[in-house]
């Protein structure tokens, strides 16, 4: 990795971990953070560098798994499904990562909001723009 890309991964962490504070206050019982074990500022993080680390390890896998991606509008789809999928096992895994959510009602909203930043972080950092 580069110095851009360790940057652009650390912007995704801080925004994924802020983001998961502010919806912890705004959801109330519905999104909490912490346990005996992990307070809710450690439960973030824990769980914001999680999901930063997906958006760096999906583009690859899809490229990898032999997929071509020819709609770019396809990303956000892919990304969105990722993001589900991992907010739901870091809730499973809640001893350890300290996330809890009440249904996947909630997983899904969590998951469109950090998708929605994921994207706008990408489309301002430049992120996710294929090398040439």
């Amino acid at each position: 990795m580069n110095q851009k890309q360790i940057l652009n991964f650390l912007i995704f962490w801080v925004v994924n971990t802020i983001l998961l504070l502010l919806l912890s206050a705004i959801l109330g019982n519905n999104l909490v953070l912490g346990n005996d074990k992990l307070s809710s500022s450690h439960a973030a993080i824990v769980s914001g560098l999680i999901l930063a680390a997906i958006i760096y390890i999906l583009p690859p896998a899809v490229e990898k798994s032999g997929q071509k991606i020819k709609n770019e509008n396809i990303w956000p789809i892919i990304f969105f499904s990722a993001n589900a999928v991992v907010i739901w096992i870091i809730k499973r895994f809640a001893l350890i990562t300290g996330l809890g959510l009440s249904s996947i009602f909630w997983v899904l909203i969590v998951a469109l909001v950090i998708t929605a930043a994921e994207l706008g972080v990408a489309k301002t950092t430049g992120a996710m723009k294929k090398k040439k």
